[in-house]
Parts: C-alpha cells; structure tokens; sequence
C-alpha cells in the first residue's frame, strides 16, 4: 500500500468523448481507490452527458472542448491543466472503463520502484475479444515504433500509460487525433526518456472505436516517414 503522500504527486488524466455511461463509474472507482487523487476529465466535444456527468463530482477538474478535436488534443488539454495544477506526474486513462482502473497503484509502484519518466501499459491479445484487424494494427504500429526508436515497444496503441508531464514538451508535438500517442512515444523514446512496461488485461466490448482502421493506419505511416525529418 502507497503512502498518501506518494499519490499526492500523482494525477489522472481522463480523455472522453460520449463517454456518459462509463465516466461516472470510472471517476468511483478510481475515488474508492484513493481519495486524494486529483482527477481531470476533458471532454473532447461529446453530444452526451459525459461533461454534467463528470461535473457532479467536486473534485474533478472537468474541461470541454467546443467541438471534436481528436483525443490528442484533449490529452493535451489535460496535460496543459495538470502542469499549470502543479502535477509532474499523470496517469492517462481511457473513459470507457476498457482499462482496469485497480492498477494505478501498480503504475506508481512501478514507476517509484525503477525512477522511469513513462510507464507502458502492455496487453496480451491471445485469446481476447479484440477483433484481429486491431491486434494486427496495433502489432505492426507496435513494431515500426520500436524499428524507429530502437527500444522494444510491446502495445505502442494502448492509452494507459503514466507520464512524467514535466518532461514532455507539449509545443512540440503537433498531432491531434490517435497519431499524437505515437507521435508521443518516437519523440520521446528518442529522446532518452527511461520507460518500462507493464502488463496489464485486455479488456474489450464490442462497443463502437472511434479509430477508423483505415484513415488511421495512413496517417500512421505518413507520421512514421515524417518521423525521420524532425531534428
């Protein structure tokens, strides 16, 4: 068990769109966990409830976008709030409670334990429910990231990962939709920032992704060929 003056160097960072049905009972749960956990919610644009839902709670930071920019932009956003809160220190987290919330100790411990500025989440996909056109996506993205950077990078399309936020230099990284996670991750992996993994279940529904396998699988390359020109 943390001390509580270990999460009080920690906060969570929530990325949500039309997340109404899920972010309640993520926000409980993580509150359950630890109280003291400072929690931002962005919520990049949604047509539900996801805003009035995460409002209710008094302790979250709740931010709206006026419109869908892309996850990366409300990542940004929440980074740019956590920094400006004093925060070095972010768990990202998905809202569509696809990851297992209980593991957040297991992200500090393990980032306290080896002194790394980026915890992984790694996922297994044998035997899962995630159809095979994500598990191949995300495997090649996965392989070409660890090509780029030269550090093996298991599961580069998971959002749960703990971030040294004092470190990241938020100007500096220019995509906004699911790009800006690797964007993220060639950037800095090349930049020296120490970083393990850890595993953690896959959990899937068969609930609508916003990624379009297509779309997306061509900005990612265009962003992995682009990668070589920056400096």
């Amino acid at each position: 068990m943390l001390e509580n003056k270990i999460y009080h160097k920690y906060c969570i960072i929530i990325p949500a769109y039309n997340a109404a049905d899920t972010i309640s009972d993520l926000i409980k749960v993580i509150y359950k966990l630890n109280p003291s956990l400072k929690i931002f919610v962005v919520d990049d644009g949604s047509t539900d409830c996801t805003f009035d839902n995460a409002k209710t709670f008094q302790q979250v930071s709740v931010y709206k976008h006026d419109f869908n920019r892309g996850k990366g932009e409300a990542i940004r956003t929440g980074i740019k709030e956590a920094k400006s809160s004093g925060f070095h220190y972010a768990i990202f987290i998905d809202a569509d409670l696809q990851h297992d919330p209980h593991l957040i100790e297991e992200f500090i411990l393990i980032r306290e334990q080896k002194d790394v500025d980026l915890v992984l989440g790694k996922r297994s996909f044998l035997k899962t429910k995630m159809p095979f056109h994500r598990i191949l996506s995300n495997s090649i993205t996965s392989f070409m990231i660890s090509l780029r950077t030269g550090l093996r990078v298991h599961d580069s399309q998971c959002g749960y990962r703990l971030v040294n936020i004092s470190k990241v230099p938020i100007e500096n990284l220019k995509e906004s939709g699911f790009q800006f996670e690797s964007e993220f991750l060639i950037k800095m992996l090349s930049s020296g920032l120490k970083y393990c993994e850890i595993p953690i279940p896959t959990i899937y529904d068969k609930s609508a992704s916003s990624i379009n396998n297509l779309i997306d699988t061509i900005k990612f390359i265009r962003l992995f060929l682009k990668s070589y020109l920056w400096i």
